[in-house]
């Protein structure tokens, strides 16, 4: 299983190869935003395997990383109770092949989105800033139809707050109440850097399509629609 070591002394940790699994029923809320996920990376380097991993009925999130660098490919994340795919503390590592889906009478208080990511609970700008590339990725909201309402709890496909600089390509995002919603409160905004040229994040090439509303912002921020 590998020797676990700290991420800052070596991101190319191996814990290990997890091909082939499926984890059903895990997770717990232990306390009030205090969880156990379906499946939780924390400081996972990218010499570890993470390959045909499903997730169902979990409890909380699908998956969740804290940090790390490790990889990750061909993802399922089944009728979850909160997030399918979170991303907190610096994580930077690729997730590509993944789905979403979730069941519509299903959702958490706290407020279920397909993603879900902060560089930290306090949107600050700390090192390594979380900034995730998630490629070909569809999430499957709550929502067969526009009039299907769904668990109120259900919130956002995407949702990038406090300072989060993932970057998303080739995604489809469908079936939300809000497909995709830039929270800048906190430095997301300038991660994108809308009318910069070299942004820290970047959205390219995804379709967010058949959601309540699609696209979203904190009102203190540039418009986004200029730049999708």
């Amino acid at each position: 299983y590998g020797t676990p070591i700290s991420q800052s002394q070596n991101p190319a940790d191996n814990s290990g190869i997890l091909r082939y699994v499926r984890i059903e029923y895990a997770g717990y809320a232990f306390l009030p935003d205090k969880e156990i996920n379906g499946l939780t990376l924390g400081g996972v380097g990218n010499q570890t395997v993470i390959d045909y991993v499903q997730v169902a009925y979990a409890n909380d999130d699908s998956f969740e990383w804290f940090g790390g660098t490790v990889n990750c490919k061909h993802l399922i994340a089944y009728k979850g109770l909160d997030d399918d795919f979170d991303t907190d503390n610096g994580y930077s590592g690729k997730v590509q092949f993944a789905i979403g889906f979730r069941d519509s009478s299903v959702a958490d208080i706290s407020g279920s989105n397909g993603f879900e990511s902060d560089n930290d609970a306090g949107g600050s700008a700390t090192l390594p800033q979380t900034s995730a590339v998630f490629s070909n990725v569809t999430l499957v909201g709550p929502r067969a139809t526009l009039s299907n309402v769904g668990n109120s709890n259900f919130k956002r496909g995407i949702h990038a707050r406090r300072n989060s600089a993932i970057s998303v390509f080739n995604t489809i995002v469908m079936g939300w109440p809000t497909g995709w919603l830039v929270d800048a409160s906190t430095g997301t905004c300038t991660d994108l850097n809308l009318t910069g040229s070299s942004p820290k994040a970047v959205y390219a090439n995804n379709m967010v399509a058949g959601n309540s509303t699609q696209l979203n912002y904190t009102p203190n921020q540039t418009n986004p629609t200029t730049f999708i």
